[in-house]
């Protein structure tokens, strides 16, 4: 794979790629390059999407990560607000992209968690938290509301009321109160949490991926919907995937006891 500054991405050999964001004496807040890494790695992945089964988004050092780097914000408070508008929406394009492929997306956060850090947490698919971990969302603290998706993801996960209270606010939100109000999908101690985001990854793995892919997709496009039309929406992924080979080998492996062997197809 291209050899990043900023990021570094791997896959082992059960199909779970780690992205794993590294400036760590930056608390791996993003800058420009950062940016145009990521990016490059959406598309390295979306050029070979079979080859992954699971997409992990981890930050090296002592934070999962702090957000926009405040000197990149300083720098783009000159622009005019519909060039503003076009850097804010092409910086958003990784954050769509993490909510619209078709592979489980798992946010393992340990650490700080902030701002923009949070806004690309609630993106994914999964968010397991490790019990260091602390999120926030600081921007209305700098005289700014956040504009990567806060207010529109955390009010789907966690309702309004979280919504508000958290942005306004901006206060500390710790793991365990994380996990009570909708915000993390799992919570594991702090010493065990790289083997348990190992094991919780290679059982997603193991799913079958064309089967994960529509789910994402399904309940995606029911959210906003009425329920007799959301059921329809669910009806047609199922009868989508009734041809597909990992069906038949799904059903083969449950008659004769043994685990199944999904191939994607």
């Amino acid at each position: 794979m291209t050899e990043y500054r900023t990021i570094r991405l791997s896959t082992d050999e059960a199909g779970v790629t780690t992205l794993l964001m590294n400036r760590p004496d930056k608390l791996n807040s993003w800058d420009s390059e950062m940016e145009r890494e990521l990016d490059d790695a959406a598309r390295a992945i979306e050029a070979d999407l079979r080859a992954h089964r699971v997409l992990v988004i981890r930050g090296a050092g002592r934070a999962f990560c702090a957000g926009v780097d405040l000197s990149l914000v300083a720098s783009e408070q000159r622009l005019p607000p519909r060039d503003l508008r076009t850097l804010m929406w092409a910086r958003h394009r990784f954050f769509d992209w993490v909510e619209q492929i078709e592979i489980p997306v798992v946010a393992a956060i340990h650490g700080y968690c902030l701002g923009g850090g949070l806004e690309l947490a609630v993106s994914c698919d999964f968010r397991l938290l490790s019990s260091d971990a602390v999120l926030s969302m600081p921007e209305l603290g700098f005289g700014q509301v956040p504009g990567s998706g806060a207010a529109s993801r955390i009010t789907a996960l966690a309702g309004p009321a979280v919504a508000k209270d958290i942005i306004m606010t901006g206060r500390r939100v710790g793991a365990e109160e994380a996990r009570e109000i909708g915000l993390a999908s799992r919570l594991y101690p702090a010493e065990e949490f790289d083997g348990e985001v190992a094991t919780f990854c290679a059982e997603l793995a193991a799913r079958p991926p064309l089967a994960l892919a529509m789910t994402k997709q399904v309940v995606a496009m029911v959210q906003p919907m009425e329920p007799a039309r959301s059921r329809m929406v669910e009806r047609l992924g199922q009868s989508a995937l009734l041809s597909s080979a990992d069906l038949a080998e799904g059903l083969a492996a449950a008659a004769e006891r043994r685990k199944p062997d999904f191939r994607g197809e």
